[in-house]
């Protein structure tokens, strides 16, 4: 975690009972259907070997929540703005999870391409007030 609270990478234990190449695969492919970012890693402990899988790159908006005028905290949503970032990337990507923190709210966004997603969604947060002075970053 970071200082702010936000998470920076996530470590997931698994316990197989039967170690082999069958059950190793299973588990990169179950784990890559659940959006798992490039540059994932399965480390193999009994083999000191480390896999790597993850075919997703991720983005991050981050919507300022503390200097815009009050006005545009009070008319806008940032539930609208969640829900128009998953329309507009639907066949491309999706938003997979938030994070609100005493400064900021990221939604957390995986695809195949993120430039495409970048540009799907640059018209959107040019025009609606709530994503002003916002940052894009890509996380994966």
């Amino acid at each position: 975690m970071a200082a702010n609270g936000e998470v920076i990478d996530c470590d997931i234990e698994i316990e197989i009972d039967e170690l082999s190449e069958l059950t190793v695969d299973a588990v990169t492919e179950t784990l890559a259907t659940m959006l798992a970012p490039k540059g994932s890693t399965l480390y193999v402990s009994d083999q000191d070997r480390r896999i790597d899988f993850g075919a997703h790159e991720g983005l991050a908006l981050y919507l300022n929540g503390a200097d815009l005028p009050e006005d545009v905290y009070r008319d806008c949503d940032s539930n609208h703005v969640y829900t128009e970032c998953g329309r507009l990337l639907e066949g491309l990507g999706i938003v997979s999870s938030h994070w609100q923190g005493p400064r900021e709210t990221a939604l957390y966004m995986y695809g195949w391409d993120v430039q495409a997603m970048q540009e799907r969604l640059t018209p959107f947060l040019q025009e609606y007030p709530l994503c002003q002075q916002c940052r894009v970053i890509q996380i994966a």
